[in-house]
């Protein structure tokens, strides 16, 4: 089996018929998306420079998550784009295609890393200038896995992040436990609003990709106003794209006080990661950027129903997951079908807001 030997890694290379020894001076990584799929690479990536601290690092993204990769705890030498929507029209495709696999072939990788696990995923890495693409033994996609130099046998049923750390533990033969991660910061300037300066904060996230992920507004406002009578010197953001404004406005009209602030759709995701960072705490749905607050250190309290948080819930210490324990919990369902209000959405707010005065009493964040 392939490993890692006075700083030279195995590798199979596709024009030679067995293994042959290279040394790791320039690495792939394919991950173009999501958010949280990013942030739970950002771990690995991280035993990659720790193994390899003289190699630079490429990675394949969607142009949409580019600026994600300035907290990169391996930096990035160069971020390729992923224009998916160009890819996925006929009038388009040719011209992308091409375009993108120059950009793949303009360096020679000794090491491609497909941690997306699907077929398209793949094909790109396989088209890099290099090796043929590492991956899972069990992708997501099946047919991925026929493009693979090497696949790892890696347990599934893991979280992402584990699953992630394991892949690159095997390639290397190593053995080393989930890095601890400080994040850099101060990447983006950001502007609090007036009122907000100096104040307590705590990020509110209540926007979601599946609608059976978005929680309803009042859940939220109720959770705010329990926690602004034990402290009122608590100033809320509200977070997301443009795409939650609505959501967002619902929840201060709910709330009804002052010291609420929707920056929902004004900020861009390195702005997002500078607020989320400067939170004591973050309330939120299941989606990309309670991945983003985990990865700075901060507590999330985040309302799961229709996923798994096992699987793909903030990793680390210091989490808290509300979810009913209902039959169809985990069902992976983007709309439920029992209605328009699901009813593992109906959680208990005082319970919520009584565990957030306690871990704002307390403290606890990771520094």
């Amino acid at each position: 089996m392939p490993g890692c030997r006075n700083g030279w890694l195995c590798v199979w290379h596709p024009e030679v018929d067995g293994m042959m020894p290279a040394p790791v001076k320039r690495i792939l990584v394919v991950k173009p998306s999501s958010l949280g799929d990013i942030l739970h690479t950002f771990p690995a990536v991280e035993l990659l420079r720790r193994r390899f601290p003289e190699a630079e690092l490429d990675w394949l993204v969607h142009p949409a998550f580019h600026e994600v990769l300035a907290f990169s705890p391996f930096p990035v030498a160069r971020a390729i784009p992923f224009q998916r929507r160009k890819l996925g029209k006929a009038a388009t495709f040719p011209r992308e295609f091409f375009r993108l696999t120059r950009e793949l072939r303009r360096n020679r990788y000794d090491l491609v890393l497909d941690f997306q696990g699907l077929l398209r995923s793949a094909i790109f890495g396989f088209l890099a200038r290099g090796p043929r693409p590492v991956g899972f033994s069990h992708p997501r996609e099946r047919d991925a896995r026929w493009l693979y130099g090497r696949r790892c046998r890696v347990d599934m049923e893991r979280h992402a992040v584990e699953r992630n750390v394991a892949l690159v533990n095997q390639l290397c033969g190593m053995n080393e436990p989930v890095p601890e991660l400080v994040l850099p910061r101060g990447r983006f300037p950001v502007q609090l609003p007036a009122e907000a300066a100096g104040r307590r904060l705590v990020g509110v996230i209540p926007g979601a990709r599946w609608e059976s992920k978005r929680f309803p507004p009042e859940l939220f406002a109720a959770v705010m106003r329990a926690v602004r009578q034990q402290y009122p010197e608590v100033a809320f953001l509200l977070i997301g794209s443009a795409s939650d404004r609505e959501d967002a406005e619902r929840i201060l009209r709910e709330f009804g006080l002052p010291g609420a602030f929707s920056l929902a759709g004004r900020t861009g995701i390195g702005e997002m990661m500078e607020l989320l960072g400067m939170c004591e705490l973050v309330i939120s749905n299941d989606s990309g950027p309670i991945h983003a607050a985990a990865a700075l250190g901060v507590p999330v309290f985040g309302f799961f129903g229709p996923t798994r948080p096992e699987l793909t819930g903030p990793y680390g210490v210091n989490h808290r997951i509300f979810r009913r324990d209902l039959e169809c919990s985990g069902c992976m369902r983007r709309h439920c079908p029992r209605g328009a209000t699901p009813v593992c959405h109906a959680l208990d707010a005082e319970l919520i807001a009584a565990a957030a005065v306690q871990q704002l009493s307390t403290g606890g964040r990771r520094q």
